[in-house]
């Protein structure tokens, strides 16, 4: 409330005192104020009004730089546009072309498995029998050159360099009928246990991811995806409102009362214009303790102003003070009491 110092006359109807019709007091209007501010603070970045501008709901009065809330609001969006797109991947499911991957790795899975647990087929085994001999024929051929080549370096018929050929040619001849025998021996055996168990665990893994991609997203992981949606969604919320704030503007049409700043200024959380509307006012008057019997709530009120000459307007009582406004210490008599005012 703010005291504007404009002095009434005003006429309790029905009152009489000294014998009279009316009570005539007088009082100071008081238009309503509301203090305008910024619940974040900043930096001053313009004011566009000053004291005494006449201003409409929603004027822009005073403006804080908003750099860093602008970057806020822009990492909010984007945080929110990637919990959207989560989401969505989730309700939508595997697409189809995630489905034959998983179909044909779960299949491949499988045909290993079964390789491993049944063993080479006979087709693989008189193949690796085949090899074998071809390599034991190998090696045999490479071991006469090689013993023809030592009985011709040792007459001196050939040089040293073609002898030692020979020999690298037997070892690697040999090293080879080694690994054919090796590989007869496998498919013969057949897989080792500890094979087998690995192929038959890839191919639970296998089996396990195509379900999950058969059966879709868990309610558990939706729930979870939405939850994070919302929360995206409501830090963009806060991020807009803390941008809003870096604009003030006018609650209500009235005047500017009070504004003192300037562009640069630093400014704390709370009020920074005030604003007062003229047409929302209310009269406060002071009236004895004697007269108080004839005052009631509700009760209308003429009233004139200085301003206005003879017109008149109505008001309404709306407030009585519980206490009087200068008490004496001893209230023991009639004239004391009557002292007081309300």
């Amino acid at each position: 409330m703010k005291r504007l110092g404009v002095v009434l006359a005003v006429c309790l109807a029905g009152c009489s005192v000294n014998g009279g019709d009316t009570l005539f007091v007088t009082g100071q209007i008081e238009g309503v104020s509301v203090d305008a501010g910024s619940k974040v603070g900043g930096r001053v970045k313009e004011v566009l009004a000053e004291e005494g501008d006449s201003v409409k709901l929603g004027d822009v009065l005073v403006r804080l730089e908003s750099d860093e809330a602008e970057a806020q609001v822009a990492a909010a969006r984007a945080q929110l546009a990637q919990a959207e797109a989560l989401l969505a991947k989730l309700e939508t499911g595997a697409r189809p072309e995630q489905l034959r991957q998983a179909q044909a790795g779960a299949e491949q899975a499988r045909e290993q498995y079964e390789m491993a647990r049944r063993g080479a087929r006979s087709q693989e085994k008189e193949a690796a029998r085949a090899a074998a001999d071809a390599a034991r024929a190998a090696r045999d051929q490479a071991a006469a050159d090689a013993r023809r080549a030592e009985t011709l370096y040792k007459q001196g018929a050939v040089s040293e360099q073609l002898y030692d050929q020979a020999r690298h040619a037997l070892e690697a001849a040999e090293a080879q009928f080694e690994a054919a025998s090796e590989q007869v021996d496998l498919v013969e055996e057949g897989s080792r246990e500890e094979q087998i168990a690995m192929a038959k665990a890839a191919l639970d893994r296998a089996e396990a991811f195509l379900e999950e991609v058969e059966t879709g997203t868990r309610t558990e992981d939706l729930a979870a995806a939405r939850a994070a949606r919302d929360a995206a969604a409501a830090g963009l919320q806060l991020a807009e409102a803390q941008l809003r704030e870096m604009t003030i503007t006018a609650p209500f049409d009235g005047y500017v009362e009070a504004l003192d700043l300037h562009p640069g200024d630093l400014v704390k959380p709370g009020a920074l214009v005030r604003i007062t509307d003229p047409e929302d006012l209310e009269l406060v008057v002071y009236v004895s303790a004697a007269a108080l019997s004839q005052i009631a709530l509700g009760q209308k009120v003429p009233l004139t102003t200085d301003s206005t000459g003879d017109e008149r307007f109505e008001g309404e009582v709306i407030h009585v003070a519980s206490e009087g406004e200068y008490t004496p210490r001893n209230l023991q008599t009639k004239e004391e009491r009557i002292q007081q005012m309300f």
